[in-house]
Protein backbone atom coordinates (compact mmCIF):
# COMPACT_ATOMS: atom_id res chain seq x y z
CA UNK A 1 0.00 0.00 0.00
CA UNK A 2 1.32 3.43 -0.98
CA UNK A 3 1.97 5.77 1.94
CA UNK A 4 1.58 9.48 1.16
CA UNK A 5 3.56 11.79 3.45
CA UNK A 6 4.25 15.52 3.67
CA UNK A 7 7.84 15.39 4.93
CA UNK A 8 8.93 17.95 2.32
CA UNK A 9 5.79 20.06 2.92
CA UNK A 10 3.98 18.64 -0.09
CA UNK A 11 2.17 15.36 -0.66
CA UNK A 12 4.52 12.67 -1.96
CA UNK A 13 4.81 8.91 -1.93
CA UNK A 14 7.18 7.72 0.80
CA UNK A 15 9.24 5.84 -1.80
CA UNK A 16 9.75 9.04 -3.84
CA UNK A 17 11.05 11.22 -0.99
CA UNK A 18 14.88 11.57 -1.11
CA UNK A 19 15.11 11.79 2.70
CA UNK A 20 15.62 9.12 5.38
CA UNK A 21 12.08 9.03 6.78
CA UNK A 22 10.28 6.69 9.16
CA UNK A 23 6.53 7.26 8.84
CA UNK A 24 3.76 5.75 10.95
CA UNK A 25 0.03 6.05 10.32
CA UNK A 26 -2.42 5.78 13.21
CA UNK A 27 -3.49 2.34 11.93
CA UNK A 28 0.10 1.10 11.90
CA UNK A 29 0.75 2.53 15.37
CA UNK A 30 -2.27 0.63 16.72
CA UNK A 31 -1.10 -2.53 14.99
CA UNK A 32 2.44 -2.58 16.37
CA UNK A 33 1.71 -0.83 19.69
CA UNK A 34 3.16 2.69 19.41
CA UNK A 35 1.48 4.87 22.03
CA UNK A 36 4.34 7.03 23.36
CA UNK A 37 7.53 8.72 22.21
CA UNK A 38 9.51 5.90 23.81
CA UNK A 39 7.59 3.40 21.65
CA UNK A 40 8.52 5.33 18.48
CA UNK A 41 12.22 4.83 19.27
CA UNK A 42 11.74 1.06 19.08
CA UNK A 43 10.87 1.31 15.38
CA UNK A 44 12.97 4.29 14.24
CA UNK A 45 16.71 3.81 13.61
CA UNK A 46 18.88 6.43 15.29
CA UNK A 47 16.12 7.88 17.49
CA UNK A 48 16.66 7.99 21.27
CA UNK A 49 14.44 9.38 24.02
CA UNK A 50 15.36 10.24 27.60
CA UNK A 51 12.37 9.90 29.90
CA UNK A 52 14.37 11.48 32.71
CA UNK A 53 15.02 14.69 30.77
CA UNK A 54 12.06 14.44 28.36
CA UNK A 55 14.36 15.07 25.42
CA UNK A 56 14.86 13.47 21.99
CA UNK A 57 18.12 12.75 20.16
CA UNK A 58 18.46 11.67 16.55
CA UNK A 59 21.61 10.26 14.97
CA UNK A 60 23.44 11.00 18.20
CA UNK A 61 22.57 14.70 18.15
CA UNK A 62 20.28 16.07 20.84
CA UNK A 63 19.90 18.23 23.92
CA UNK A 64 20.97 16.95 27.31
CA UNK A 65 19.27 19.64 29.40
CA UNK A 66 15.57 19.77 30.24
CA UNK A 67 15.50 23.57 30.11
CA UNK A 68 12.87 24.52 27.53
CA UNK A 69 14.64 27.81 26.77
CA UNK A 70 17.71 25.95 25.45
CA UNK A 71 17.86 25.28 21.72
CA UNK A 72 17.07 21.74 20.73
CA UNK A 73 18.57 19.61 17.97
CA UNK A 74 15.43 17.76 16.85
CA UNK A 75 12.61 20.06 15.71
CA UNK A 76 9.07 18.92 16.49
CA UNK A 77 6.23 20.31 14.38
CA UNK A 78 2.58 19.73 15.22
CA UNK A 79 0.44 20.58 12.17
CA UNK A 80 3.19 22.91 11.01
CA UNK A 81 3.63 24.70 14.36
CA UNK A 82 7.02 24.37 16.07
CA UNK A 83 7.21 23.15 19.67
CA UNK A 84 10.17 22.42 21.93
CA UNK A 85 8.26 19.80 23.94
CA UNK A 86 7.89 16.10 23.14
CA UNK A 87 4.31 15.99 24.46
CA UNK A 88 2.82 16.63 21.01
CA UNK A 89 4.92 13.85 19.47
CA UNK A 90 3.76 11.49 22.23
CA UNK A 91 0.03 11.84 21.59
CA UNK A 92 -1.83 8.55 21.15
CA UNK A 93 -3.13 7.36 17.73
CA UNK A 94 -6.61 8.64 18.66
CA UNK A 95 -5.31 12.18 18.06
CA UNK A 96 -2.60 11.67 15.43
CA UNK A 97 -3.21 10.71 11.81
CA UNK A 98 0.46 10.34 10.91
CA UNK A 99 3.90 10.74 12.52
CA UNK A 100 6.96 11.34 10.32
CA UNK A 101 10.53 11.18 11.65
CA UNK A 102 13.09 12.81 9.31
CA UNK A 103 16.72 12.05 10.04
CA UNK A 104 18.89 15.14 9.76
CA UNK A 105 20.30 17.51 9.20
CA UNK A 106 17.03 19.16 8.10
CA UNK A 107 17.93 22.84 8.52
CA UNK A 108 17.34 23.67 4.84
CA UNK A 109 13.62 22.86 5.04
CA UNK A 110 12.80 23.04 8.76
CA UNK A 111 15.11 25.84 9.87
CA UNK A 112 16.98 26.11 13.15
CA UNK A 113 16.98 23.46 15.89
CA UNK A 114 16.82 20.62 13.36
CA UNK A 115 20.48 19.64 12.96
CA UNK A 116 19.63 16.16 14.25
CA UNK A 117 16.39 15.91 12.33
CA UNK A 118 12.70 16.72 12.58
CA UNK A 119 9.47 15.09 13.73
CA UNK A 120 6.34 16.02 11.83
CA UNK A 121 3.03 15.28 13.62
CA UNK A 122 -0.25 15.50 11.67
CA UNK A 123 -3.57 15.51 13.53
CA UNK A 124 -6.67 13.58 12.61
CA UNK A 125 -9.15 15.95 10.97
CA UNK A 126 -12.95 16.27 11.20
CA UNK A 127 -14.90 13.77 9.10
CA UNK A 128 -17.86 14.32 6.79
CA UNK A 129 -19.70 11.31 8.27
CA UNK A 130 -20.56 10.84 11.94
CA UNK A 131 -17.82 8.96 13.75
CA UNK A 132 -17.24 8.04 17.37
CA UNK A 133 -14.63 6.04 19.26
CA UNK A 134 -13.72 5.28 22.87
CA UNK A 135 -10.77 3.39 24.37
CA UNK A 136 -9.79 2.30 27.86
CA UNK A 137 -6.63 0.55 29.08
CA UNK A 138 -5.73 -0.53 32.59
CA UNK A 139 -2.42 -1.95 33.78
CA UNK A 140 -0.07 -2.48 36.69
CA UNK A 141 0.64 0.19 39.33
CA UNK A 142 -2.93 1.53 38.98
CA UNK A 143 -2.16 2.88 35.51
CA UNK A 144 -5.06 3.67 33.21
CA UNK A 145 -5.70 5.48 29.92
CA UNK A 146 -9.22 6.63 29.02
CA UNK A 147 -9.88 8.49 25.79
CA UNK A 148 -12.71 9.20 23.37
CA UNK A 149 -13.42 11.15 20.19
CA UNK A 150 -16.46 12.18 18.17
CA UNK A 151 -16.50 13.77 14.74
CA UNK A 152 -18.94 14.61 11.98
CA UNK A 153 -20.98 17.31 10.24
CA UNK A 154 -22.62 20.23 12.02
CA UNK A 155 -26.01 21.83 11.37
CA UNK A 156 -24.19 24.35 9.16
CA UNK A 157 -23.56 23.00 5.63
CA UNK A 158 -19.87 22.72 4.81
CA UNK A 159 -18.73 22.73 8.45
CA UNK A 160 -17.46 19.65 10.30
CA UNK A 161 -16.29 19.26 13.90
CA UNK A 162 -14.11 16.95 15.97
CA UNK A 163 -13.79 16.70 19.76
CA UNK A 164 -11.30 14.38 21.43
CA UNK A 165 -10.13 13.91 25.02
CA UNK A 166 -7.56 11.78 26.81
CA UNK A 167 -6.80 11.08 30.46
CA UNK A 168 -3.74 9.08 31.57
CA UNK A 169 -2.95 8.53 35.24
CA UNK A 170 -0.71 6.30 37.34
CA UNK A 171 -0.78 6.71 41.11
CA UNK A 172 1.51 3.89 42.23
CA UNK A 173 5.18 4.37 41.42
CA UNK A 174 7.84 1.76 40.79
CA UNK A 175 9.58 2.88 44.01
CA UNK A 176 7.66 2.47 47.27
CA UNK A 177 8.16 5.53 49.47
CA UNK A 178 8.19 4.30 53.08
CA UNK A 179 7.96 7.84 54.50
CA UNK A 180 4.42 8.20 55.91
CA UNK A 181 2.20 10.50 53.88
CA UNK A 182 4.62 10.79 50.95
CA UNK A 183 3.72 9.54 47.45
CA UNK A 184 5.52 6.78 45.59
CA UNK A 185 8.19 7.66 43.05
CA UNK A 186 8.95 6.41 39.55
CA UNK A 187 6.65 6.90 36.58
CA UNK A 188 3.94 8.84 38.41
CA UNK A 189 1.68 10.06 35.57
CA UNK A 190 -1.05 12.68 35.45
CA UNK A 191 -1.74 13.85 31.90
CA UNK A 192 -4.89 15.07 30.19
CA UNK A 193 -5.57 16.37 26.67
CA UNK A 194 -8.72 18.09 25.36
CA UNK A 195 -8.87 19.01 21.70
CA UNK A 196 -11.51 20.66 19.53
CA UNK A 197 -11.52 21.23 15.77
CA UNK A 198 -13.66 22.94 13.15
CA UNK A 199 -13.26 22.46 9.41
CA UNK A 200 -14.83 24.84 6.88
CA UNK A 201 -15.42 24.18 3.19
CA UNK A 202 -18.04 26.51 1.73
CA UNK A 203 -16.78 26.69 -1.86
CA UNK A 204 -13.61 26.33 -3.93
CA UNK A 205 -12.41 29.77 -2.81
CA UNK A 206 -12.94 29.46 0.94
CA UNK A 207 -11.84 26.62 3.16
CA UNK A 208 -10.20 26.55 6.56
CA UNK A 209 -9.36 24.54 9.65
CA UNK A 210 -9.10 25.56 13.31
CA UNK A 211 -7.79 23.49 16.24
CA UNK A 212 -7.73 24.32 19.94
CA UNK A 213 -5.72 21.95 22.12
CA UNK A 214 -5.29 22.13 25.91
CA UNK A 215 -2.70 19.82 27.50
CA UNK A 216 -2.15 19.30 31.23
CA UNK A 217 1.14 17.48 31.89
CA UNK A 218 2.10 16.94 35.53
CA UNK A 219 4.30 13.85 35.57
CA UNK A 220 6.77 13.35 38.40
CA UNK A 221 9.06 10.86 40.06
Amino acid sequence: QELVITAEKREQSLQDVPVAVSAFTSEKRDLIGINTVADITNFTPGLQYSSQLDRISLRGVGRLTNVHAADGAVAIYSDGIYTSSTVEAGKTPLFVDRTEVLRGPQGTLYGRNSIGGAINVLSKRPTEDLYGEARFNYGNYNHYIAEAAISGPTMIPGVQFRIAANKEKQTEGWIDNIVPGQPDEGNIIDTSIVEGQLKFHFNEKFEGWVKLSVIHWDNGG
